[in-house]
């Protein structure tokens, strides 16, 4: 068996690659790597030289986020970039240890659905996002990551309560991270109004960074599971109630 066969094999079982075929596990975001290429170059193709590329990449810019966000998220997941947890909680890797992301463009369009934005979206986004701490803390405890990682993530998906119910402490973030805030914001209005069901500006200025260790996670794990398990039984007691309607 080939490494590489072995390390799609081994692939984190949940990223969204879910053909066991692996001719499709290549062909998907390689095709969307092209659709990234393609969109980016087809204005330097089809205009002339000189002011109107200078224009166009003006234009392209504040885009690049966007697309990259929605279209190269399968790549970096078959590269290793991405190492997901749930289908919308996933981890890059930072000097110290993890930045966890409370999904891309991409994940919120394919694991939300528009017919349930607003409260139904959130409180399921919420479940897939402590599902995702959940299958951390297992890491944790099997070795498969270590004590001492240090977890670091944005506060704009989540209430100062419920950060300190999950074990993290806030300060105000570097300018690194308040700058790289700023780079991704249309992406980042995008993916909060798809959740909330309208159209929502974040402000980054009470954005805070939000910072544990994988230890200190695992000690929050049976809070983590309760907080998981109410929710679960909201979305129950919800779904009840639309079905009777």
């Amino acid at each position: 068996m080939s490494a590489v066969t072995k390390y799609l094999l081994q692939m984190n079982e949940h990223s969204y690659i879910i053909s066991k075929t692996l001719l499709l596990q290549w062909c998907f975001p390689i095709l969307l790597v092209g659709v990234f290429l393609l969109l980016l170059g087809l204005p330097f193709l089809c205009l002339p030289k000189g002011v109107y590329w200078l224009i166009a990449a003006i234009l392209l810019l504040p885009l690049i986020p966007i697309l990259e966000s929605f279209l190269l998220a399968p790549a970096y997941a078959l590269a290793g970039r991405f190492t997901y947890y749930s289908p919308l909680l996933f981890a890059t890797k930072s000097p110290q240890g993890i930045d966890l992301h409370v999904g891309t463009l991409y994940d919120y369009i394919t694991q939300l659905r528009w017919i349930e934005r607003g409260i139904q979206s959130q409180r399921h986004a919420m479940l897939l996002v402590l599902q995702g701490l959940l299958s951390i803390c297992d890491a944790v405890a099997e070795g498969r990551l270590s004590a001492q990682n240090e977890i670091t993530a944005s506060s704009y998906f989540f209430s100062n309560r419920s950060v300190e119910k999950l074990g993290f402490t806030l300060n105000s973030g570097s300018f690194e991270v308040k700058l790289n805030l700023a780079l991704v914001y249309l992406s980042l209005v995008l993916r909060l109004s798809i959740i909330r069901g309208r159209w929502c500006l974040p402000d980054l200025k009470r954005i805070r960074c939000i910072h544990t260790t994988a230890g200190e996670l695992l000690q929050q794990r049976s809070r983590i599971a309760k907080m998981l398990a109410h929710l679960q039984s909201k979305n129950r007691v919800a779904s009840n109630e639309q079905s009777n309607e």
